[in-house]
């Protein structure tokens, strides 16, 4: 009787701890961030690219995801303006294989941190008014495309870079708004 009892408690446990570690069927949850951006839709953003006579920079109109974070959206706006410009009469002005690794959007100081690859210096061929058509490019489409960021603070790697070419400093963030 005593061996019975034992075997139907270690039968119960067995049952118990199967039940508690079964395979769970995989439920696809979605990410209350994916459902926010699928309800936002789309927005269309201005990037702004060099012309190819190198005389200034021209306007091209995408159509993006909206997200519900403003890093993200950042991200996704830049991540365009690198992938460069369709139209035959405008040039990227940012050197080619040049990656932007994370935006951070600081809210209380409405400050953008844009951390690029080490591309966006080492790639740069020319002297200051290739640095400023870099930095007008970016700074004139995060001027447009979010009026509400007043400072940029541009990255290399994680690090602050005193300069791209050697021209302009970059130690403090720079102001969109003074790029228009």
């Amino acid at each position: 009787m005593r061996r019975a009892v034992v075997a139907l408690l270690l039968v119960i446990l067995a049952a118990g701890a199967w039940w508690w570690w079964r395979p769970q069927p995989r439920v696809e949850e979605v990410p209350v961030e994916v459902e926010e951006a699928r309800a936002l839709g789309t927005r269309s953003v201005t990037l702004y690219f060099a012309t190819r006579d190198a005389q200034g920079v021209r306007g091209e109109t995408r159509t993006i995801a909206a997200h519900p974070h403003r890093d993200e959206e950042v991200e996704a706006v830049i991540t365009q303006l690198l992938a460069g410009p369709r139209a035959s009469h405008l040039v990227s002005a940012i050197p080619p294989g040049t990656r932007l690794w994370h935006a951070y959007f600081d809210d209380r100081q409405r400050l953008i941190y844009l951390d690029f690859s080490q591309d966006l210096v080492a790639g740069l061929r020319g002297g200051s008014a290739t640095e400023m058509m870099v930095l007008t490019s970016l700074l004139r489409t995060l001027a447009v495309a979010f009026p509400d960021i007043e400072g940029a603070q541009i990255l290399v790697d994680g690090l602050e870079v005193e300069t791209l070419a050697g021209h302009i400093d970059l130690t403090h963030p720079l102001r969109p708004g003074d790029w228009l």
